[in-house]
């Protein structure tokens, strides 16, 4: 019996210990119950009234580089960003001096096209390579080369023409429209 005793000891103890896990592990099929509770408040209502009319997807290899003291190693970071710039127009700025009607025709002065948003999609980016001196941190080297590479999408955009493709896709989307409604003809100026 005494040596029966300690192996029904270790198999009662391990009986014990699976039943015991088994929510700890979830092993049985039990699903876990979750409950989530929102209390969402609005913080702020902005009236927008800009129609995006184009969007400019980018890349650019950006390589940062901070030219260090002799005592201290140069910190680089090279990264491959991919971002976005959004054109549109203001349509919150026509009044009724913008928009003139003549026996055939509709005359509307738009407002200057301009960039809405630009913004680096850090999903999509990478880091190639970095390389920090001794008494640089790596996250603040980073965000500075994220930062330049963000203001540097908005550069590239007005250098592309993104305006000047705002304005030709409202002529392309707002003649028709407006032609639709007033059987006359339009004059985007």
């Amino acid at each position: 019996m005494l040596k029966v005793l300690p192996w029904i000891i270790i198999c009662a103890l391990g009986i014990y210990i699976y039943i015991s896990s088994r929510p700890i592990f979830n092993i049985g099929g039990e699903d876990d119950k979750i409950e989530v509770t929102n209390h969402v408040i609005i913080e702020k209502i902005e009236l927008l009234g800009k129609l995006e009319l184009c969007k400019f997807y980018m890349k650019d290899i950006v390589e940062h580089k901070v030219i260090k003291p002799w005592y201290d190693k140069d910190s680089k970071v090279v990264l491959i960003i991919s971002g976005e710039a959004v054109g549109c127009i203001d349509l919150r700025k026509i009044d009724s001096s913008s928009v003139q009607i003549t026996e055939k025709q509709v005359i509307v002065t738009l407002p200057p096209a301009e960039i809405c948003s630009f913004k680096v999609d850090h999903q999509s980016s990478k880091i190639y390579d970095i390389e920090t001196g001794f008494f640089e941190d790596d996250k603040k080297v980073i965000d500075k080369a994220y930062q330049l590479a963000e203001t540097e999408i908005q550069k590239s955009a007005t250098k592309m023409g993104i305006e000047k493709q705002t304005r030709l896709n409202a002529e392309i989307i707002l003649k028709p429209f407006l032609s639709g409604l007033t059987d006359k003809e339009i004059v985007l100026k």
